[in-house]
């Protein structure tokens, strides 16, 4: 790979620090995860109704990340979900299973 090409991927892949979010709020206690995975490293707890800060598209509509699979929240054991929302709770930025997530305060 060229120096053009690496710098190029580089940009890509810089930290999305300043990525957009909107604010959304737990359906239940939850574990902030490191990796999008139950088996990651907890980095934290988001409590049932504390809001947090998900990362949205472009679009504004809220961004899901593909992982291990999970029953939680609204999958009430019945369906397994892969999917995962990127949060940042009191300092802690991490991974939380999607269904645990609503747009509104419960």
């Amino acid at each position: 790979m060229g120096v053009a090409a690496a710098s190029a991927l580089i940009l890509i892949q810089a930290p999305a620090a300043n990525a957009a979010t909107k604010s959304t709020w737990a359906e239940e206690s939850v574990r902030i995860r490191a990796k999008t995975t139950t088996a990651s490293t907890a980095l934290g707890l988001l409590p049932k109704g504390a809001k947090a800060a998900s990362v949205v598209d472009g679009d504004g509509s809220y961004k899901l990340y593909v992982g291990g699979t999970h029953n939680a929240c609204d999958s009430k054991g019945y369906s397994q979900s892969k999917h995962w929302q990127k949060v940042t709770y009191k300092g802690i930025t991490g991974y939380v299973p999607w269904p645990c997530m609503l747009p509104f305060k419960p």
